[in-house]
């Protein structure tokens, strides 16, 4: 396939998760009733609770750096490692070592969407091969062909690697959306949260009842909110100032990409131009901005973290 063709593909394989992520409602589904989830987290049950989360971390040290400052320093208060990917050993550490304090899950991967910066499977190829190409790589986008097993493989090793590492990770949730591609693959992605006991980023739309019932999903989220292609072009700071301002009540989330403008994005990211080294230098400073940390406090905005959902609904 051509390059222009492949580029092609995985963007519109990206927008579609995110044009999707961006509508999607998620819920919890129990064997029994559930309190609000603002009151179970010790809010009062009309709160404005909100997750504004890094994707991609370990895809760079520039999306390490940068992720890491915004959390630091701005109001990024969540983020996920992709354990395949060739920087996640510098982030895992600083994770390790922030671990009772910082909040950090695990963006669980079967692409490598890249054109000339790519990675493969934590578990042998040998192992996986319907998850790689002639070159031992993810293929470039989701592919719904893929073997089921060998996606438990997968998933369970690129999770036993970040416990083996030292890193405890909070939640998990899914690189491109690609374990959302069929029921098999979303149940797949189910039982990893059953069997670690994290919470999984799920969705009504996305995942059959009786699926949710069935893992006792106990996450309730309002919306989740990302920047789409034609909401950047007119402006970042106007849709995050937009979307802030009409957060409703219950628990939210942003799904961000923090990374610096600098020649290492620039080269991972040739002849690609959305969610790119200026978009996630765009993310990085809102999010990191006095104007971002005003209208938080001006819309009483309450910050939590996944973590916490853990504590709350996973302690037992």
């Amino acid at each position: 396939m051509k390059t222009k063709e492949i580029i092609k593909r995985k963007r519109f394989i990206y927008v579609s998760r995110l044009a999707l992520a961006s509508i999607f409602i998620l819920i919890a589904f129990s064997v029994k009733a559930q309190d609000n989830i603002a009151t179970k987290l010790g809010y009062a049950a009309n709160a404005k609770l909100l997750i504004i989360h890094a994707d991609d971390l370990g895809v760079s040290h520039s999306e390490n750096m940068a992720s890491i400052e915004a959390i630091e320093n701005g109001s990024v208060n969540s983020a996920s490692l992709m354990m395949p990917t060739p920087w996640v050993l510098e982030v895992a550490n600083y994770a390790k070592k922030n671990a009772t304090t910082h909040d950090f899950g695990l963006h669980l991967v079967l692409s490598s969407e890249w054109k000339n910066y790519r990675w493969g499977p934590v578990s042998s190829i040998e192992k996986v091969p319907s998850l790689i190409n002639e070159f031992g790589y993810f293929h470039e986008g989701c592919t719904p062909t893929v073997n089921v097993k060998e996606v438990e493989v997968e998933l369970k090793a690129q999770i036993d690697r970040a416990y083996s590492m030292g890193f405890e990770p909070t939640h998990l949730d899914s690189h491109m959306n690609c374990l959302f591609q069929s029921e098999e693959l979303i149940e797949v992605y189910l039982k990893m949260g059953k069997l670690y006991k994290l919470p999984v980023l799920a969705t009504k739309q996305a995942v059959p009842e009786e699926l949710l019932r069935k893992y006792d999903i106990q996450i309730l989220l309002e919306e989740v909110l990302t920047i789409m292609p034609e909401e950047y072009i007119k402006g970042p700071e106007d849709y995050y100032i937009n979307a802030i301002k009409n957060l409703k009540p219950g628990l939210s989330t942003f799904l961000i990409h923090t990374a610096y403008n600098n020649d290492e994005m620039k080269g991972m990211n040739i002849d690609n131009t959305e969610w790119g080294n200026e978009w996630r230098q765009k993310d990085f400073d809102f999010f990191t901005s006095d104007t971002c940390k005003n209208i938080l406090k001006e819309e009483n905005i309450i910050l939590v973290t996944w973590r916490q959902v853990k504590d709350a609904f996973y302690s037992n």
